[in-house]
């Protein structure tokens, strides 16, 4: 499904830059939660030390004391803190019921806050941490509270509480998110421009095909072109492929188009000349004082144009219907082609004047199939051989099937591919010594209204049609017409193959027997 009202170059832009965010954003959790964790575990081990460091220098003598805030005299610990207050490091000692023996000599403002959580723990005999504040509330500390045992046993004489200030942490951390925030904001924002002029870039033939498709629209020149530069390495990318079917596309619709403006030229052409003929007979026939004989020629030509154009609506319409896909009305019958070609030929003969016209079959040739389609078939391939076999030449009609091989050599031709038959193919050839078609014309010859001799008329009756209804009726048979000439003046030869019925479904056909005039080779 399209999406409409956003390009795709924004679209892709965004989906970039959204992944990039959530990268960036993932990343820099990742670094800010583990040089946290870092820096705190650094701190706690700082302090573990430290308070290990107090406990052996001041557990004796608390243990020599009476263990009571009044019992204890602050000069003799004030020396011994001292050794261990830095800027930033406080320490303090406490009584097993958690009073304060002895406050930090550097902290403004008296004593470490001593939270419950710190007194249960001196009473169960475990170390904890907290983060307090202290002084005013301003700054906080990291607090470690760890019991004293007296020595040689496990009673807890005291406990030792060790602090170290969270602001160069908390600034530490501060700066690190700052930091981390405006790099990633540089990085997306120059990912996205970057991004948006990549995407433009990867993008331009879009871009070119959407303008030549739109031009192609408003000016219908199908002559316009994309102009693809082959890959110099490997095979080519998706929009390479895209442009060159592209462009195969638009040289498709030209060649349909220019097309179908030759046949509605072709058949506007072919249907005004009966018309016009038509015309002048009824307007002949209106007259008066004009011979009897004059008014019969006049209407016996009016009736052969109009025959003529009614058959060339019923070929338009037939070959219409087949290129709308319509499902084909053709019979299925068992139809012995010999007997078809035999009668083709004989009602052929007297239009052939003094053309010499030869039939030979070579074994049994059923197919299933329309009868009077494959009689159209035959009858459209005879009558093109003598329009353009001149009267000394000859017509040669050959049939082979049932696995016989048919005769004759082959002929080099951009649609013949050989004349031997295969054992389910019937194939008929029809050869003439006519003026044959040049190799330009070749691939044209079943084109509708398309003429080799362009300065030859169909006033013989002919619509130009006839080749391509003749190819329309084998290809609906699952067969198939291929033509073959060696150039012009050197004849023509005609095949068609079409499929024989299986010989466990044959049924017999009446046929009549058939007089072979002996075929005579024709030099090509």
């Amino acid at each position: 499904m399209l999406r409409l009202g956003v390009s795709l170059r924004t679209r892709l832009t965004l989906w970039y830059g959204a992944l990039l965010a959530l990268t960036l954003l993932a990343f820099s959790a990742l670094l800010y939660f583990t040089l946290q964790q870092s820096l705190s575990s650094s701190m706690d081990q700082r302090l573990v030390l430290r308070a290990d460091q107090l406990r052996r220098q001041v557990g004796p003598s608390i243990a020599n004391l009476g263990l009571q805030p009044e019992d204890v005299a602050p000069s003799q610990l004030e020396s011994t803190l001292g050794e261990f207050v830095e800027p930033g490091i406080y320490v303090q000692l406490l009584s097993p019921k958690g009073a304060v023996l002895a406050a930090p000599p550097n902290l403004v403002g008296g004593e470490l806050p001593v939270p419950p959580s710190s007194r249960q723990a001196i009473a169960e005999d475990r170390p904890i941490y907290v983060n307090v504040p202290v002084g005013s509330g301003d700054a906080n500390v990291r607090l470690l509270t760890e019991p004293i045992h007296q020595t040689g046993t496990n009673e807890v004489v005291g406990a030792v509480q060790v602090a170290e200030s969270l602001t160069p942490f908390e600034n530490t951390m501060a700066a690190v998110a700052r930091l981390l925030l405006t790099a990633g904001a540089l990085a997306l924002a120059l990912a996205v421009i970057v991004g948006w002029l990549l995407t433009r870039a990867a993008l331009s033939p879009v871009a070119r095909i959407t303008e030549t498709a739109r031009h192609i629209a408003a000016t219908g020149d199908y002559r316009r072109r994309l102009h693809v530069t082959p890959p110099r390495f490997g095979h080519g990318d998706e929009l390479f492929f895209l442009a060159a079917t592209f462009n195969d596309m638009i040289a498709r619709l030209e060649h349909v188009l220019e097309s179908q403006r030759r046949l509605l030229a072709d058949t506007s052409h072919e249907l005004r000349n009966p018309i016009t003929i038509i015309r002048g007979n009824l307007a002949l026939l209106r007259r008066t004082g004009v011979p009897e004989a004059t008014r019969a020629e006049a209407v016996v030509e009016a009736e052969e144009e109009a025959a003529r154009m009614g058959r060339l609506v019923g070929d338009l319409l037939l070959l219409a219907r087949a290129d709308a896909g319509e499902p084909s009305s053709l019979q299925h019958e068992s139809v012995d082609l010999a007997e078809v070609v035999g009668e083709v030929v004989e009602q052929a003969r007297p239009r052939a004047d003094v053309r010499q016209v030869t039939f030979e079959t070579h074994g049994r040739c059923v197919v299933l199939g329309d009868r009077d389609r494959l009689k159209q078939l035959i009858a459209n391939l005879v009558e093109n051989a003598i329009r353009y076999t001149p009267k000394t030449g000859r017509i040669d009609v050959t049939i082979s099937g049932s696995g016989v091989q048919q005769p004759g050599a082959a002929v080099r031709s951009r649609n013949a591919r050989g004349t031997s038959a295969s054992t389910d193919m019937a194939i008929l050839t029809v050869a003439d010594s006519g003026i044959g078609i040049s190799p330009a014309d070749l691939p044209h010859v079943f084109e509708r209204f398309y003429r080799a001799d362009k300065a030859r008329s169909r006033a013989h009756g002919g619509t130009g049609l006839g080749l391509s209804i003749a190819q329309y009726i084998a290809q609906a048979h699952g067969g198939s017409i291929q033509a073959a000439s060696e150039g012009a003046n050197r004849g023509s030869i005609f095949s068609v193959r079409l499929p024989l019925m299986p010989e466990n479904t044959r049924r017999q056909p009446a046929s009549s027997a058939r007089e072979s005039t002996p075929r005579v080779p024709v030099r090509r």
